[in-house]
C-alpha cells in the first residue's frame, strides 16, 4: 500500500522546512564560533560525507527487503540525535552531529522520491507531476528561510526550530507502511543492468559537479553576505527568491520536461550556473545580489526534477529506491563533499568571493557533462520528444 499525496506533500514539507531553519544559517553561525574557514570546511564535509557512506546502503535496503517505512523512522531519529549534539556548540559534538544528521537524513529524499514516483503511476496520474508534489518542500524551506532570517537578526538561534521540524518529520514517518508485502527481492541483476546504461556516467558526473556549486551556495552564502557587511536578512531575502522560482519551476515542471526532454532540461539547469555564480562573486550591492538568486529556479529546480524523472525512466523498477539513492549520493554526497573541502581552502586563501569564482569554473565542467549526456542519449536514440 502506497501513502497518499496529500501525506507525501505534507512529509517533503516539514522534512524540507527543517533544511530551511539550518542550512542556509549554519556557516555563519560556525564562523560566529571563532572557527577558521578551513575548520568550517572540515565540519561542513561531515554533510555530504554522512550522506555518500550512508545512502547507497539506505536504497538497498529498501529495494531489498521492501522496508522503506522503517528506514525512514530510523532516519528521522538520527536526524534529531545529530541535530541535538549540534545544539551543544562544541567543534567535536558539532562534527559528530553533522555527520549523524547527513546519514539520518540519506534516506529520506531518495526513498520519498521514490514512493511518490511509485504512487504517481498509478491509473489517473503522470510521473512527471513529482514536482507538483514536492514544490511543497520547496515552499516550506523558503518560508522557514525568511523567518529564520528574520529571527537570526533578532539573537533567536534558527536550529531550534529545525529541531521541532525534524520531531515533526519523525511523527509523519510513522504514518508510512512499515514495508510491504513481498519477501526480499533479488536486485543484483537490475542494478548491473542500470550501470550498463549509457546516461548513467555524464549524468552522474553533472550531478556531482552541479550539487558541488548548489551545496556551497546553501552552506557559504551567509558567510559571504557576513563578509559584505550584510545583515543576515539579505542571505534571507536572496534564498527567497531562489526557491519562490524553484518553486514556479516545479509548478510547471511537467509541461517543461515534456517539450525539451529531461536530457535537454538538464544542458539548461547546468549553463545557468555559469553567469550565476560568476554574479554572486562580483556583486556587492543587496539588491542585486538577491535578484542574481532567480537563476536558483534553472540551476537547482530544473536540474532536480529532470535528474530524478531521467532515472526513474531509464532505471529498472527494482531497483527504484537504489536508483534514486545513488543519484543522491552523486550530487549531494560527492559533489557536497568536495564542494565543502574547495569552498573552505578558497575562503581561507583567497576570500568569500574566491568561492563563487570557483563554482563559475565548476559550472562550466558540468555544463560539459550535460552536453555529453545529450550527445549520447541522442546517439542511443532515446532523448525524450515533445509530449
Amino acid at each position: 500500500m502506497l501513502p497518499s499525496l496529500p501525506l507525501l506533500r505534507w512529509f517533503y514539507f516539514v522534512s524540507l522546512g527543517a533544511l530551511g531553519a539550518i542550512i542556509p544559517f549554519l556557516g555563519a553561525r560556525l564562523e560566529a564560533a571563532g572557527l577558521s574557514g578551513h575548520q568550517i570546511g572540515a565540519l561542513m564535509a561531515m554533510l555530504p560525507l554522512g550522506r555518500l557512506v550512508s545512502a547507497p546502503l539506505w536504497g538497498w535496503l529498501a529495494d531489498r527487503y521492501a522496508m522503506a517505512g522503517v528506514l525512514l523512522r530510523v532516519g528521522c531519529a538520527m536526524a534529531v540525535a545529530g541535530e541535538l549534539l549540534l545544539l551543544h556548540g562544541e567543534p567535536a559534538y558539532a562534527a559528530l552531529g553533522l555527520f549523524l544528521f547527513a546519514a539520518g537524513r540519506a534516506p529520506l529524499g531518495p526513498l520519498v522520491d521514490s514512493v511518490t514516483l511509485q504512487a504517481l503511476s498509478v491509473p489517473g496520474h503522470d510521473p512527471r507531476e513529482y514536482g507538483r508534489v514536492r514544490l511543497w518542500g520547496s515552499v516550506a524551506f523558503l518560508g522557514f528561510a525568511v523567518v529564520c532570517g528574520r529571527a537570526a537578526d533578532l539573537g533567536f538561534d534558527p536550529l531550534v526550530l529545525g529541531t521541532a521540524l525534524l520531531l515533526a518529520t519523525t511523527a509523519l514517518a510513522f504514518r508510512f507502511p512499515t514495508r510491504g508485502t513481498a519477501g526480499p527481492a533479488p536486485i543484483l541483476p537490475a542494478l548491473r543492468a542500470l550501470l550498463q546504461q549509457p546516461f548513467l556516467v555524464p549524468l552522474l558526473g553533472l550531478a556531482c559537479l552541479q550539487a558541488l556549486t548548489l551545496s556551497v551556495y546553501d552552506t557559504f552564502l551567509s558567510t559571504h553576505v557576513r563578509a559584505l557587511g550584510l545583515p543576515a536578512m539579505v542571505t534571507a531575502a536572496a534564498v527567497a527568491t531562489g526557491v519562490a522560482c524553484e518553486v514556479l519551476v516545479m509548478r510547471f515542471g511537467r509541461p517543461l520536461l515534456a517539450r525539451m526532454g529531461a536530457p535537454r532540461a538538464l544542458l539548461l539547469a547546468a549553463m545557468a550556473g555559469v553567469p550565476r555564480w560568476a554574479l554572486t562573486a562580483w556583486v556587492t550591492d543587496p539588491v542585486a545580489l538577491v535578484a542574481i538568486q532567480v537563476l536558483h529556479g534553472l540551476a537547482f529546480g530544473v536540474f532536480w526534477i529532470a535528474g530524478v524523472q531521467l532515472m526513474s525512466e531509464r532505471a529498472p523498477a527494482q531497483v527504484s529506491a537504489s536508483s534514486q539513492s545513488l543519484f543522491n549520493a552523486s550530487s549531494y554526497g560527492v559533489g557536497a563533499l568536495f564542494g565543502a573541502i574547495l569552498a573552505g581552502e578558497l575562503r581561507a586563501g583567497w576570500g568569500t568571493a574566491a568561492i563563487f569564482e570557483g563554482m563559475t569554473v565548476v559550472s562550466c565542467g558540468a555544463t560539459a557533462c550535460a552536453a555529453w549526456l545529450v550527445w549520447r542519449e541522442r546517439g542511443a536514440g532515446v532523448v525524450a520528444k515533445a509530449a
